[in-house]
């Protein structure tokens, strides 16, 4: 049986969003893979890259807070794995505590730092005397105010509640009712990229642009001249050198097409350095809009 990482432990938003994408219909042409859960994504990407698990799940960016930097920065550094499905899930924070508790009562709150970005306006209206902890997931942070039985609260999922038998004293805490989080699919075997495009493809790119003046308006433009849609561009420091950065960006399009070929040749010939991060059908949003 394959296998398929996921930030864990049990009960974090990416078990609930792996476990969505997993019981989608035909998603999986032979058995489903076995779910194997990690403490950080770093150690879950280069697992995949190392060949030790079969797939990688992990969130890219939300609506509300923008990129998962540990994604995007470990993406950069792996050599072997490509992107070649994404997924976009709802997120619903739920404040979680061992007992019923007023609000003025909780000291601390714990979750990710994801989830304490995406319901900064409640604890600042809600919750200012409490500390703000940050935990490696959100199902790391019910792990922990579970066990400790203080005046103690995690952000997290309604699942969690259940699994570390914890009250769940509010739902829907997130600053944006609209709030869903981008996941993505990867695989250390570009043969499970697909080789035909759909109708509505996406490519995402690494660039790493000269750093001289006006390097990356020529790069971008070079997608414009062509009519290519850029859906986004993030920068990342290089962690090579102060003030050098790298840059990920998503277009319209399937990379094999001859107009984004010939866009990345005339990248090529400029020494733009381009690395394929992966070619894939864009997701449905699983939001639906009031």
């Amino acid at each position: 049986m394959s296998s398929i990482g996921y930030l864990g432990p049990k009960g974090s938003f990416s078990e609930e969003a792996l476990q969505l994408f997993l019981s989608q219909p035909n998603e999986w042409k032979d058995e489903c893979p076995h779910p194997i859960p990690f403490s950080t994504i770093p150690k879950l990407l280069l697992a995949c890259d190392r060949h030790e698990i079969d797939y990688g799940f992990v969130p890219l960016e939300n609506s509300t807070e923008g990129q998962v930097g540990a994604t995007l920065d470990t993406l950069g550094q792996t050599e072997n794995i490509y992107v070649f499905k994404e997924f976009i899930h709802p997120i619903e924070q739920c404040l979680l505590t061992p007992q019923p508790l007023e609000l003025t009562e909780i000291e601390r709150v714990y979750s990710h730092q994801q989830a304490l970005g995406q319901c900064r306006d409640f604890l600042e209206t809600h919750l200012p005397q409490a500390d703000q902890i940050v935990c490696l997931s959100s199902a790391e942070a019910a792990q922990k105010v579970s066990s400790a039985h203080e005046k103690w609260a995690a952000i997290g999922t309604h699942r969690a509640a259940g699994l570390y038998s914890l009250h769940c004293q509010m739902e829907g805490i997130q600053d944006a009712m609209l709030n869903a989080t981008r996941f993505i699919l990867v695989s250390h075997s570009l043969a499970e990229m697909s080789m035909e495009s759909s109708a509505e493809d996406k490519t995402s790119l690494l660039i790493i642009a000269p750093n001289i003046p006006g390097s990356l308006s020529q790069i971008l433009q070079e997608f414009a001249i062509r009519n290519i849609n850029m859906s986004r561009i993030e920068s990342r420091p290089s962690k090579k050198k102060l003030g050098e950065y790298v840059f990920y960006i998503d277009i319209d399009g399937y990379v094999f097409s001859p107009i984004i070929q010939e866009a990345l040749w005339a990248l090529r010939e400029k020494h733009v350095s381009t690395k394929l991060l992966g070619s894939y059908p864009k997701a449905v949003s699983q939001i639906s809009t009031p």
